[in-house]
């Protein structure tokens, strides 16, 4: 017996279809934390799962439609849609083997199983593969250093420590002038700038970070300036698993990090431009739109006028000195994952959300 899987870009360009047996399910899910996965795709950590490629394989992996293919390596070569971005696969030659986008199923409970964090070296600091309890590698399976991440009780120890220290200091952080972003091929290079007086004048609703809009915070108000924290110190960044970052993506989980476009430059100093570049644009409804690079395939933008002035940067993005969680820059909303009543994978948003709470709690 096999379960049948259907799979689909966000705009329906690519569709495609697998099978799986049942004698390999459930399939091991892995989290990538790479410089060069998070780059070519703006995620922190993408999850996928891998098949073989190989002549007589039982998987019947099929693709419908022309993707766009991006050389990573001698041996690992990208696909993604060129219409709207989402990422779908990711063939290694030198196994010759596919690793498919998890968010780009129609179904995944009950057939994938994270397994282990790989390549957590390149974050510096971890980013959020301590969220997610499971093995972690510094780099490639079998072939690096196996790290002992933190137990949840020492995380929360940590976490509670980090909150007590930081009522007592002014909200400073040691960085740079500026916060460097830009996509694996580098057509899409901007950098960030530290907020300033001009960063809360814009007048934007809050989005869904911590719970369904009715359980929102009163204080996440239009005029809250809800994406400066720390003192207005930092911009806010949280995750997301609503099934329109899942389809975009490509991937379970997006993280963004929420920038006013004043705090947003060109590489020679100019004002943000969403056809600078080689950004390209997908409508994903009236008044909605996401960015992405056309030759690697990076999510990079996600923009809605009922939000002017704020715009969504794919927090995978970033290269910050301290790591990819860029905690200089950003504080991470840790009481849940946005959307996460409508996630397509629970059990798997469940665990992070649950994680996202040994990190260093939100200001309010």
């Amino acid at each position: 017996m096999a379960t049948s899987l259907k799979l689909s870009c966000a705009c329906g360009h690519i569709t495609g279809s697998l099978n799986l047996p049942s004698s390999h399910v459930p399939l091991p899910l892995d989290f990538c934390h790479c410089s060069t996965c998070r780059h070519a795709t703006g995620q922190v950590f993408l999850s996928s799962f891998a098949i073989s490629a190989s002549p007589g394989n039982p998987f019947s992996f099929k693709i419908v439609g022309q993707p766009v293919a991006y050389e990573t390596s001698d041996t690992l070569t990208r696909y993604f849609c060129g219409q709207c971005g989402t990422s779908l696969y990711n063939h290694e030659s030198r196994l010759n083997s596919n690793h498919i986008a998890s968010g780009i199923v129609d179904r995944t409970e009950g057939l994938l199983e994270f397994r282990e964090h790989i390549f957590v070296g390149d974050t510096k600091d971890g980013g959020l593969s301590q969220c997610v309890e499971g093995i972690a590698w510094s780099g490639h399976p079998e072939q690096s250093e196996q790290l002992q991440l933190p137990s949840k009780s020492a995380l929360e120890n940590t976490a509670a420590s980090r909150s007590k220290s930081k009522s007592k200091s002014k909200s400073k952080s040691n960085r740079g002038e500026v916060l460097e972003c830009y996509c694996q091929c580098r057509g899409v290079h901007f950098n960030i700038i530290p907020p300033g007086q001009s960063s809360s004048n814009v007048c934007s609703p809050a989005p869904d970070l911590q719970g369904p809009s009715y359980t929102r915070s009163p204080q996440d108000t239009p005029d809250s300036a809800w994406w400066l924290r720390a003192n207005g110190t930092k911009y806010r960044a949280g995750t997301c698993a609503c099934n329109s970052c899942r389809l975009s993506s490509g991937y379970d989980i997006q993280a963004w990090a929420f920038v006013p476009e004043a705090n947003i430059r060109q590489m020679n100093g100019n004002e943000v431009d969403y056809s600078m570049g080689t950004l390209k644009e997908y409508s994903l409804s009236e008044g909605a739109y996401r960015n992405f690079c056309g030759t690697c395939g990076a999510t990079v933008f996600w923009r809605n006028d009922k939000r002017h002035g704020i715009v969504d940067i794919s927090a995978g993005l970033l290269n910050a000195e301290e790591g990819a969680r860029a905690e200089h820059w950003l504080e991470w909303v840790t009481e849940s994952v946005g959307f996460e009543e409508l996630a397509q994978n629970k059990s798997l948003v469940s665990r992070l959300s649950s994680g996202l709470k040994t990190l260093q709690p939100t200001t309010q």
